[in-house]
């Protein structure tokens, strides 16, 4: 298992840093005033870029100006107003992250930014900044501190949503303002953006660069944070506007103080930084909101056929296919809706349910995959193919989207935390099934680390009953518990060997009294404990 707590994810042989992990005591904040005006920001009456008759095949005179007015120059006084346009909406959140090392479940703290994208409060921001957030705080324009509450996220985007508490507002008395969003789908290389954030812990601080490339893709490299996929379907916006440890979930705003992407990631001193488009971020925020209710955090379901892509580029004669048509099947996932209806790698996909599929280019990757994405899960979804000299159709039922990363439970009295086994995992590690649970966090001195598990042991029975997934082996868990049993056996898988473990447990009585820490103790109470859920 790799570390659960880095903070740095290498991509293409580079050092990424996601740039809202900034972990300090200390709340230092930049003060900043100003109000908001609403008279125009005056416009450049000429273009900024000359067009010419002879543009570049694709490159129109509407995609460069927008199709009527030319970007506003970022004059001091353009850069001043859109500033005091965005900054009341920018908020530093100050969050607990509910994590599991040694065996336990903890607590990790950080730093990072957020902006307000309505009059109900709620905040957009990145899933590495609050996902799976247990406390939140808010510190507003007004250096006002609230505190608020997480209300969904969604790590194949990177991205997550928060509410301040309204009630504490209204009692308090405290105004807030939103940003407006924007359209990414406007950005061209070279115009003006402003970043805004909380870099290191000090609030309200502001950037100005261009955007270098508004279509940027890692692929064929997989992203992950804290080993959540990320970024899958949508390619992201390079800029050169310094970002730091801090930024991420800040907004990247344009000169007209529209938001059109969130600050995610950057490439320390390299002018090699990056956002999420707001435009990928839109149909996420609605969907969050839409699921969202009191018992459970709001959230994006996708469709999945269990096949990826690779691009056509400088292949297309060795598949006898025209240019720009169809996609290379590069892999299909074992035990996968794409395995069950015979898909095969090397088959090229040219139509899902009538829409043509082009993935010529590393760009088109990403899109191709979110046609599938979208798709309603479980619903049927008719592929045109090409086999060879065939042409044929498929029919594949889909399924929902899968992440590697199961739910995850903290099992006290063994010291150890363990994770729900799903297929996707599994075919990434290339086990035999997706039964059983596993290892992931072990605390020194307690059973499980004395009998000699490993982190990434899959358990698959426990005292010689099956257990097909992470309820069952909390059934099984609780059982041992509550009859006192001192000798638990396990089976289980590490690697391709099949092992057999005995956990050896004492039960003391009276009951132990917890460590001042906080840390369980090695024994248990006499008195059967609770169920653990």
């Amino acid at each position: 298992m790799p570390n659960r707590t880095a903070s740095f994810i290498c991509l293409l042989g580079l050092s990424f840093v996601f740039t809202g992990c900034a972990n300090s005591p200390r709340a230092t904040e930049v003060a900043s005033s100003g109000e908001r005006r609403d008279e125009k920001i005056p416009v450049s009456t000429q273009p900024l870029i000359p067009i010419k008759a002879d543009l570049a095949p694709g490159v129109s005179k509407e995609s460069i100006t927008g199709g009527g007015e030319p970007f506003p120059p970022a004059t001091p006084r353009t850069v001043v107003k859109v500033t005091q346009m965005v900054f009341p909406a920018v908020v530093r959140l100050d969050v607990a992250q509910e994590i599991y090392s040694e065996g336990k479940r903890n607590l990790r703290r950080g730093i990072g930014s957020g902006v307000i994208i309505d009059d109900q409060g709620h905040i957009l921001t990145n899933y590495h900044v609050a996902g799976r957030a247990a406390e939140i705080y808010v510190t507003l324009f007004n250096k006002e501190r609230v505190p608020a509450k997480l209300i969904g996220d969604d790590h194949w985007t990177d991205l997550a949503v928060v509410q301040m508490d309204l009630e504490v507002l209204k009692k308090r008395n405290i105004p807030f303002r939103h940003a407006e969003l924007g359209e990414s789908s406007s950005l061209v290389p070279g115009q003006d953006v402003i970043a805004v954030g909380t870099p290191f812990g000090l609030a309200r601080t502001m950037t100005l660069g261009i955007v270098s490339n508004n279509e940027r893709t890692f692929y064929p490299e997989k992203q992950k944070i804290d080993e959540f996929e990320t970024g899958e379907f949508s390619n992201w916006i390079q800029m050169d506007t310094p970002i730091a440890p801090g930024n991420s979930g800040g907004p990247l705003v344009d000169l007209t103080g529209k938001i059109v992407g969130i600050n995610t990631r950057g490439i320390s001193g390299q002018g090699l930084n990056f956002a999420i488009p707001i435009d990928t971020a839109k149909p996420v925020v609605e969907d969050i909101l839409a699921s969202a209710s009191p018992e459970s955090k709001g959230r994006v379901e996708r469709s999945d056929l269990g096949i990826d892509f690779r691009p056509l580029q400088d292949l297309e004669s060795f598949y006898d296919i025209d240019i720009n048509k169809g996609a290379l099947i590069n892999s299909v996932d074992r035990g996968s809706p794409a395995q069950v209806a015979d898909v095969r790698t090397q088959d090229i996909l040219l139509e899902i349910n009538g829409k043509t599929v082009n993935v010529r280019f590393p760009e088109e990757v990403s899109p191709a995959r979110k046609m599938i994405a979208d798709l309603p899960i479980g619903s049927e979804a008719k592929l045109k193919i090409k086999r060879g000299k065939e042409i044929i159709e498929v029919v594949v039922k889909t399924e929902k989207l899968q992440s590697t990363v199961g739910e995850e439970k903290e099992i006290k009295s063994w010291g150890m935390s363990v994770r729900d086994v799903s297929r996707a995992y599994a075919n990434e590690q290339r086990l035999d099934s997706d039964k059983g649970v596993v290892v992931t966090t072990l605390n020194g001195g307690y059973p499980a680390a004395k009998a000699e598990l490993s982190s990434g042991d899959v358990i698959l029975a426990v005292n010689g009953k099956n257990v097909e997934d992470l309820n069952e082996f909390m059934t099984a868990y609780n059982q041992t518990t509550n009859k006192r049993e001192t000798r638990v056996l396990l089976a289980l898988q590490r690697g391709r060997a099949r092992q057999t473990k005995v956990l050896k447990i004492t039960y003391a009585d009276p009951p132990a009294t917890a460590p001042a820490n906080g840390a369980t103790p090695t024994t248990v109470p006499a008195t059967a404990p609770a169920s653990e859920k």
